[in-house]
């Protein structure tokens, strides 16, 4: 019996305990949905068909694309945001590394990289095959041009333009003209500053440029600015005055282009220094000899200004220098004077010539100063 009652007593002492406790609260935490991203590239990929990143679980924030020759592609993001499409051609035998951020409606966000490479392509044989002026330890003038001449045709100009680049030390705005599917011109908005070290690239290696080119070797030029030497010819006073770094340093009489035939007219406007030779002859254009007018005189200190035959030159004869315009259209000086100019002349120097009613053609040799800087721009291809 006693063991019986303390049994019951147990059970009994027990029951109101179970009875009185609350059931235990718990907290339920769902899982993170983890944005999951993709892309269909693989190395080798083909470099004229596009790639595609995708996100499942989420959407895409941020794409960038860069490839290791300092190039961004760009693209486009599906209406929901949810995939991207490269646009484009991409350069051959190249890593492109692709980084993006996708988000969840959680929030839980997703960092991806990845790389890949593209296929290499021969190149078709298309590349720089020259650059004027540049010639090492050359100095030119601040009014220099970059002229670049290709070994073939451009299959699209604008692909080609795209993978030139111009970079100073001091600083500029410029613009690429096309005289040709072979040439085009660089020229800046007003001259280089002088004194600096102007680098000229041409990113050709590797690169589309269009129909089924693709570009060769890689080009590189350096070009020196030197001092800044400008010359103001004025036909009326008779007078030209060279400037050096915005001083003047000398005023030489001259003698300009008489008039007599319209072509013997001294052309007004900005001309350029393109050469120089210490002696020349100085034939009369599209005149042969017997012919009415036609002459040969051998000069000093030639220095040219333009394609058509105008340049600063020794005229002992010329007995109205500083006085009168009685040339056949180059500016006449003192064999003195002349040299002296020789002497100083960079390819690229300014020579403004005023006075004169016939106008110089912006392609008579490096007339590129002619064009106004809206008109020089507008024979880019990028340009609009």
């Amino acid at each position: 019996m006693k063991r019986r009652t303390l049994v019951a007593a147990s059970a009994t002492s027990l029951l109101p305990l179970a009875a009185c406790a609350e059931p235990q609260q718990g907290t339920f935490t769902p899982a993170p949905i983890v944005p999951v991203v993709s892309l269909d590239a693989v190395d080798d990929h083909d470099p004229s068909q596009p790639f595609n990143l995708s996100v499942v679980d989420g959407i895409l924030e941020e794409v960038n694309v860069t490839s290791d020759r300092s190039k961004t592609i760009e693209g486009e993001f599906t209406e929901d945001l949810t995939a991207w499409t490269s646009n484009g051609v991409l350069d051959a035998g190249s890593v492109h590394t692709v980084a993006a951020k996708a988000v969840s409606s959680d929030g839980t966000v997703t960092e991806f990289e990845q790389t890949f490479s593209t296929e290499r392509r021969d190149g078709s044989g298309f590349a720089v095959a020259d650059v004027t002026p540049i010639v090492e330890g050359e100095t030119v003038g601040v009014g220099a041009p970059i002229i670049v001449f290709f070994t073939e045709d451009a299959p699209d100009r604008a692909e080609v333009e795209k993978n030139l680049k111009v970079e100073s030390e001091h600083g500029h705005e410029g613009a690429w003209n096309w005289i040709s599917d072979s040439q085009v011109i660089y020229r800046t908005k007003e001259y280089w500053q002088p004194y600096q070290k102007v680098t000229f690239t041409a990113n050709f290696d590797g690169v589309f440029l269009g129909g089924d080119t693709w570009g060769d070797e890689n080009h590189e030029s350096v070009m020196e600015i030197g001092r800044a030497q400008t010359s103001h010819a004025d036909l009326e006073t008779h007078t030209m005055t060279v400037k050096f770094d915005g001083e003047v340093e000398k005023e030489i009489p001259i003698s300009g282009g008489n008039g007599e035939e319209w072509e013997y007219y001294t052309a007004t406007g900005v001309h350029l220094v393109m050469e120089k030779f210490a002696d020349k002859v100085m034939v009369s254009p599209g005149r042969e000899e017997g012919d009415e007018g036609y002459y040969s005189t051998p000069v000093k200190w030639a220095t040219r200004i333009n394609a058509s035959g105008e340049f600063v030159h020794g005229a002992p004869w010329n007995g109205s220098l500083g006085s009168a315009n009685l040339s056949h259209g180059c500016l006449n000086a003192s064999d003195a004077n002349a040299e002296w100019f020789y002497g100083i002349a960079q390819r690229g120097d300014p020579v403004d010539v005023s006075g004169s009613p016939r106008e110089m053609p912006w392609d008579n040799g490096w007339g590129f100063w002619i064009k106004s800087w809206d008109d020089w721009k507008s024979g880019s291809a990028l340009e609009g």
